[in-house]
């Protein structure tokens, strides 16, 4: 399918050929009831580094899309009376608009967020960042049924006071009996990631991650062993390190909004100030 970048410059193309026609001495790639599709149109359209082999199958399916969609929009242009002068002028007034509100973005808008600034908005819209499932900052280690470190492993898992500083003594311990495991106690994973790992069955993750913060199961053929650091359930807050990009984001979507808002007022200020605004529109009579 004809992407719509490619679409619009072909219909544009051939609504303005009648009334601006242009001269271009490149070589023609193909003509299609006249309308001519020349190498200059083709610049651009292969990146550097391409092989080229690929390069030809790229420019050999341009030339084919345009030719399909010139042949559609000639015959449409002799067959269809409906006027687009309308819409190609608002498409070319928005794009115009558009590039000039990202050039002002480009040259004035402040993209530095700081630490205390994110911190500031998590605090005053906690409720937009409420979980929809759950998640855990959990560490687990996968060994076969008869493993001879099982007691070893229960014992350091199961202790009341396990803590962070004791997972380099369990990745040490799998690691010289060869059994896999999950370390790293700093990332937030969804409950149901830690699901797909090891064999957690519950109808009630809220209840089953409050009553079971060390993990024992087991299948056919392996034993696992689960440790959950913290957890947070649905519809809780989501922690702060989860949400700092999406918050960070926020922060510059507002300041480029307020910005463009900023900039349309200080130019409709300055056109009436100007006498560059006139209206036939009568005000309301109190």
């Amino acid at each position: 399918m004809l992407s719509r970048p490619l679409f619009v410059s072909i219909a544009t193309a051939l609504a303005l050929s009648a009334c601006a026609p242009t001269v271009d001495e490149s070589p023609v790639v193909a003509s299609v009831y006249g309308y001519e599709l020349h190498e200059s149109d083709l610049e651009g359209l292969v990146g550097e580094g391409v092989a080229h082999d690929d390069s030809v199958a790229i420019v050999d399916n341009y030339v084919d899309q345009w030719t399909r969609q010139t042949v559609m929009l000639a015959k449409a242009e002799k067959n269809v009376t409906a006027d687009f002068s309308r819409q190609l002028k608002e498409y070319r007034n928005s794009m115009l608009i558009h590039a000039y509100e990202q050039q002002i973005v480009n040259q004035l808008l402040d993209t530095t967020v700081s630490e205390g600034q994110i911190e500031e908005y998590y605090a005053n819209h906690r409720d937009e960042f409420l979980l929809k499932s759950s998640i855990v900052k959990a560490v687990y280690v996968v060994a076969p049924r008869k493993t001879v470190a099982d007691g070893k492993l229960r014992s350091l898992m199961g202790r009341s006071d396990f803590a962070v500083e004791d997972i380099a003594d369990l990745e040490a311990l799998a690691s010289r009996h060869g059994l896999r495991g999950y370390y790293d106690a700093d990332v937030w994973m969804p409950f149901y990631t830690l699901q797909a790992s090891v064999p957690i069955i519950t109808y009630n993750e809220n209840l089953y991650l409050k009553q079971n913060r060390y993990i024992t199961l087991h299948d056919d053929s392996l034993n696992y062993y689960v440790r959950v650091l913290d957890y947070k359930v649905s519809d809780e807050t989501a922690p702060l390190e989860l949400q700092r990009d999406n918050i960070r984001a926020i922060i510059v979507n507002h300041r480029k909004t307020a910005l463009l808002g900023k900039l349309q007022a200080d130019l409709l200020a300055e056109a009436a100030e100007g006498g560059h605004i006139k209206s036939s529109k009568k005000k309301e009579q109190n």
